[in-house]
This record gives structure tokens, C-alpha cells and sequence, in this order.
């Protein structure tokens, strides 16, 4: 990232990377109304950055989480479609643990003692408070990893998948695009269809 980047968004999950990053890494923050917590100075609605910041001059993070209830990833995937254009700017706590065999993709947040070990993101990605990506695993793009999850090694995430605070993938094995592991799931097979999957084992619920 090579300037400041605008926040898009200011719920709980846009404070929790302020706070994971500091609030000198961001330029102000974008949402449809003002709000408090942030510390940030507020530049409008995402409709104002688009008209008014051009890509050009502009990186933007995208703080949007996941949407129903936990069991979507829909609104956020919208959000990063809109500011395809603009550098997507990466933010890595400093208490992370990125590894030199790692690669982060542009966009990601890698948060407060995560840890990242020789393993590929995609963009977009947020690796959550806590949570380990252990050894030789691939992750898609917007993967959301909740909070003290853990994916062990050799494992391949698709696309737009939400892993669940606390949730276990098994090495190994394999997960489809959209797909949503609930929280404290323990994924011992291959997941091959999209769907929400929770339990110990993880079994399909809807």
C-alpha cells in the first residue's frame, strides 16, 4: 500500500481493524451515515468515495463482515465488486504472524495474533483474531476465517467461504465456494457442494 486507505464501512468489524492497525493507517471511512467509535474522519457514503476519490489516488480497505445472521459473505462480495478499480489496500496487525513462505492477497486483514504459515490467500481475505492457517494451505478469495479458528495443513478453500469462530478444518481436505462453517464446526471430509455445514463432525443443515 503505497498511501492512506479509506475504511469502507464503520460497524464492529471496520473498529476491530482500526484497532488491530491504528488510525494512522486510514485516510477516513465510508458509510451510509456517520458513526461513533471510530476515531476516523467521515467521507461519506460509498456513493461519495466513487464520485469523488478516482482509483487513481485512492486505496480503499473493505470492512465490511459477513451479513444474515453470520451465514453470508452476499453483501461483502457486492461491496469489493463496487471498488474493483481501486488499489485494494492490505493491513496486517503487527502482532500477526506472517511467515516468509506466505503470500497475503491485496485486501486482506490479517488481525490481532493471527497466524499465517507458509500458506496462500486470495484477495480480500480476513484472517480474524486468533485464527492459524497452518502449513501449505491455499484460501480463495474472500474467505472470511473467524476468530480463533483453525485450518490445518493442506487445506484448499474455495471462494466466498465463511469459516466459523472456533471451527476445525481436518488437514487435507477440500471446501467448495460458498460455503458457511458454523462456529466451533470440527470439517473432517471434503465439503463439495455450497451450503451451511456445522457440528462435530460438520454435517449440512441447509
Amino acid at each position: 500500500m503505497t498511501k492512506p486507505a479509506i475504511l469502507i464501512g464503520a460497524g464492529g468489524h471496520a473498529r476491530s481493524i482500526i484497532e488491530s492497525m491504528g488510525r494512522e493507517a486510514f485516510r477516513g471511512y465510508a458509510d451510509m451515515r456517520p458513526a461513533d467509535g471510530t476515531g476516523l474522519d467521515y467521507l461519506g457514503t460509498d456513493n461519495d468515495i466513487l464520485s469523488g476519490y478516482p482509483p487513481a489516488e485512492t486505496a480503499v480497505h473493505i470492512a465490511i463482515g459477513f451479513s444474515d445472521g453470520g451465514r453470508s459473505l452476499d453483501l461483502r462480495q457486492r461491496v469489493i465488486e463496487r471498488f474493483r478499480d481501486y488499489e485494494a489496500a492490505t493491513m496486517i496487525s503487527p502482532s500477526a504472524i506472517v511467515t516468509p513462505g506466505s503470500r497475503v492477497g491485496p485486501g486482506s486483514s490479517v488481525m490481532i495474533r493471527a497466524v499465517i504459515n507458509r500458506s496462500v490467500t486470495g484477495p480480500y481475505c480476513v484472517i480474524n483474531t486468533g485464527a492459524i492457517i497452518e502449513h501449505d494451505c491455499r484460501l480463495g478469495e474472500n474467505v472470511f476465517v473467524g476468530p480463533g479458528a483453525v485450518i490445518c495443513g493442506e487445506v484448499s478453500v474455495g471462494d466466498n467461504v465463511m469459516i466459523g469462530a472456533g471451527a476445525v478444518l481436518r488437514n487435507g481436505i477440500r471446501i467448495a465456494p460458498g460455503v458457511t462453517i458454523g462456529m466451533g464446526a470440527v470439517v473432517t471430509t471434503d465439503i463439495t457442494e455450497p451450503g451451511i455445514y456445522a457440528g462435530c463432525p460438520a454435517s449440512r443443515l441447509a
